[in-house]
């Protein structure tokens, strides 16, 4: 009786994801950082060549020597601190309310997700600016209407983008914790919240830019106090150095405010595809 051979094939060697590599991300950082550094090296060259270091242009040197020191004092920081109390109030409610609204929309019906879709694109695309009027008549000057109107500038592409990664979350996952006996409640807030968190963040980020927006707009046009404020009276006195510094500390809040929130993304984000 003739011998049979067994034949075996050795193990197949699994596919490697490709992953980004340090050297790639440093690579990243350093075309973001040489870009940044480039760009203050022209202003600062152009500025010094045409003799323009005025009242109306200065250069990053002179911003940093003489715009700062004005700057960080405690007379010139109570602005900044009324405005940053008027954008955490703004952000809150953009946030809780935008993200509320946005996963009820996206949730209850098609027919309402569909429809109220196309009446927050609607809004979304309006000037809001014309309506701050409105706002000082109806809440008064100060406060109320300044975080009123930042609230609503911040709350509507975050009520679509919430909408929007609601509607997409896959029907097995909401059939399973229906399957489990879970209520409508449950699978909202242990389902569907979590499955669309990295998309709510992605959203926060922008409300919470937009938000700063509406409330230096609010300030800027009808306003005593805060950064817009002060920088319509730099404008005025034609004080650049100081003007230029005021919005290099705005900058730098919202910098810090988007990191924390990119942070948030990237850890809410690991673990899917």
């Amino acid at each position: 009786m003739p011998s049979l051979s067994v034949i075996t094939r050795p193990p197949a060697t699994p596919r490697r994801v490709p992953r980004t590599g340090r050297g790639e991300a440093a690579g990243v950082q350093v075309v973001r950082w040489a870009t940044v550094l480039g760009l203050v090296a022209l202003w600062e060259a152009l500025t010094r060549a045409s003799g323009a270091g005025g009242d109306f242009l200065t250069s990053p040197s002179r911003i940093v020597a003489d715009g700062l020191p004005d700057v960080l004092t405690r007379e010139s920081l109570t602005p900044v601190a009324y405005t940053t109390y008027r954008f955490l109030a703004a952000f809150a409610i953009t946030a809780v309310a935008g993200t509320a609204i946005g996963l009820l929309l996206g949730r209850v019906n098609r027919h309402v997700h569909l429809g109220g879709r196309d009446i927050v694109s609607v809004l979304y695309a309006l000037p809001m600016a014309p309506f701050y009027p409105l706002f000082v008549l109806w809440l008064g000057l100060g406060d109320g209407s300044e975080i009123a109107f930042g609230a609503i500038h911040g709350i509507l592409p975050v009520i679509l983008m919430t909408m929007t990664a609601g509607a997409a979350v896959e029907p097995s996952v909401i059939d399973s914790g229906r399957a489990m006996g879970a209520g409508r409640v449950q699978r909202m807030l242990f389902l569907i919240v979590p499955a669309c968190l990295p998309e709510i963040i992605g959203a926060l980020k922008i409300g919470a830019a937009l938000s700063l927006l509406g409330v230096l707009l609010a300030e800027l046009m009808i306003s005593v106090d805060g950064v817009g404020t002060y920088i319509s009276l730099q404008i005025t006195n034609h004080q650049a150095a100081a003007l230029d510094a005021m919005v290099l500390v705005v900058c730098a809040g919202a910098l810090a405010v988007n990191a924390a929130l990119s942070a948030i993304e990237k850890r809410a984000s690991r673990g899917r595809t």
